[in-house]
């Protein structure tokens, strides 16, 4: 199964799947491709294959992604390959962050039983508190918020939608989700 968290840039989206992933034994992260460069700590873990532009564009060009966009002026995707990773594991569950279109793409991918999918929700002033303490440009800040309406715009295809005030509620809340939904 795969549950798929989405939410806007700096909803915490991250940070909910690295505590859920060590309260879940059974639980993997499948990697996407992007590139921007990695945050203090990413590259030691699985969340991100670093590409450069160029290498994304190669990949495109060899059509290797399921899915991709350009967000803020970085490339995202998920690569076939990792999702066929997804699809043949019969023993663990995977959870990823994807964007709203990916999210989309995903339901329609994977049948209602293989996919959850949960929006976290935050309201702006945490938002732009969140990307400042994660040391943000304000011109950042306000890029990152200004795609905030057209990501809500997608929370009806969602199967969860979750208010991250506070994070263990959170992780506690998606952890139940997945008690009761995922293999």
């Amino acid at each position: 199964m795969l549950i798929v968290i989405s939410g806007v840039s700096g909803s915490g989206k991250n940070t909910v799947i690295e505590k859920l992933m060590k309260k879940k034994k059974k639980l993997k992260i499948f990697s996407s491709a992007i590139t921007r460069a990695p945050r203090e700590g990413e590259h030691e873990k699985d969340f991100y294959i670093f590409l450069t532009k160029q290498e994304f564009e190669e990949k495109i060009k060899n059509n290797e992604f399921f899915e991709f966009e350009l967000v803020h002026g970085t490339y995202r995707g998920i690569l076939k390959n990792e999702l066929e990773k997804v699809e043949k594991d019969n023993c663990n569950n995977y959870i990823r962050d994807i964007d709203v279109k990916g999210n989309r793409k995903l339901r329609k991918y994977f049948s209602k039983g293989q996919i959850i999918s949960i929006f976290l929700e935050v309201d702006d002033d945490e938002l732009r508190n969140r990307l400042k303490k994660r040391g943000e440009s304000d011109e950042d800040i306000n890029l990152r918020l200004s795609r905030a309406p057209l990501e809500r715009e997608y929370k009806s295809d969602y199967d969860y939608i979750i208010e991250n005030k506070d994070l263990e509620e959170t992780v506690n809340k998606i952890s139940e989700i997945i008690d009761k939904k995922a293999k």
